[in-house]
């Protein structure tokens, strides 16, 4: 009896020695520039968001250009726009894609949940949840491409959309993969093996500038051109390209400025921040999850952190000057 008293106790002590040594550790400004006030409130809330734009509650959807008038079938979250056209999917694999009047253009009822989408005239892109990519033309419904990649079975929320360059279809996979297909004959031409982890390893973020392509994963962000393909191995939160300059946000709170080919410039870290999302401009504006605004040059030289109304704690949206969150919106150079 003693000894399982002995045993019980050291378990007790191992416990309360693990609970500190994992208690949390939040973000702390020095200093305040200002705080940051609503400027209006939404017809509903946010219930859904991808990077290019959220889903409120009363079937609105919010893009880059800001609130829509489109309202969405009940159930179903925006995925992508082409030109006044939506591309929406419910969780069961319905996909509808709808004009502002909520005229319904092109349904298909898909055996699994879509995972992204990107429309680009007549041609469909999809990536589904069981990891197959597929083209569709919109006028007929007939497939023009079906490939089905590697099983995955954990994902990271944050699942990049096919792009559309020029003559080619660059479909970001849900298990690291760049598969760049031809636009005019539907086959991939190249495979580009970004990260080959198995859980949690899609691609996150897919963006192209010039005649450069920038993708990531949780754990990797790849920088292709016509010349090379550079590898920056980071805890990747997200990533934003500028010109010839590439952000990449961490998971331990810092800021890696590279150059076009992933070669670190400079970084700045700021202790125990949490981003959960970004804009950018002539300054780069990094909501911080504890309720701030940390504000920050090109050069990573000046810092201004601002308070915001809240912390985030539930799906954000962010455009080039406002930043979404629950049914409230402001634009960030509002302070007082």
């Amino acid at each position: 009896m003693r000894y399982a008293k002995i045993v019980f106790s050291l378990l007790a002590l191992l416990l309360v020695v693990s609970g500190c040594g994992t208690k949390r550790q939040y973000f702390e400004p020095e200093a305040l520039a200002g705080k940051v006030s609503y400027d209006g409130s939404l017809p509903g809330s946010i219930v859904d968001a991808v990077r290019d734009g959220a889903t409120l509650s009363n079937g609105q959807v919010i893009t880059k250009k800001g609130l829509s008038n489109v309202l969405l079938p009940e159930g179903f979250v925006y995925l992508g726009e082409d030109q006044g056209r939506y591309v929406a999917a419910s969780k069961c694999g319905a996909l509808q894609i709808v004009d502002a009047s909520k005229k319904v253009l092109f349904t298909k009822e898909c055996s699994v949940s879509v995972a992204s989408a990107s429309l680009k005239a007549n041609i469909l892109a999809l990536v589904l949840g069981s990891n197959e990519l597929i083209l569709i033309d919109i006028n007929d419904g007939k497939e023009m491409m079906h490939l089905k990649q590697d099983n995955v079975y954990v994902l990271d929320s944050r699942i990049a959309a096919p792009y559309f360059l020029g003559d080619l279809i660059v479909f970001p996979t849900l298990d690291g993969k760049l598969v760049i297909v031809d636009a005019q004959s539907k086959k991939p031409i190249r495979d580009v093996v970004v990260s080959n982890e198995k859980f949690f390893g899609n691609i996150i973020y897919l963006q192209v500038l010039g005649d450069r392509l920038v993708a990531a994963t949780k754990s990797k962000v790849v920088s292709i051109s016509p010349k090379s393909i550079s590898f920056l191995e980071k805890e990747v939160k997200d990533v934003i390209v500028l010109e010839n300059r590439i952000f990449v946000f961490t998971k331990d709170g810092r800021v890696i400025l590279a150059d076009a080919d992933l070669r670190v410039i400079k970084e700045r870290k700021f202790p125990f921040a949490t981003f959960a999302g970004t804009i950018y401009g002539d300054f780069i504006y990094m909501i911080e999850k504890g309720g701030y605004v940390i504000a920050t040059d090109l050069d990573l030289v000046s810092t201004n952190v601002y308070k915001l109304p809240d912390e985030i704690e539930s799906h954000i949206f962010t455009t080039g000057d406002a930043l979404y969150y629950k049914d409230h919106f402001f634009k960030l150079n509002r302070k007082k």
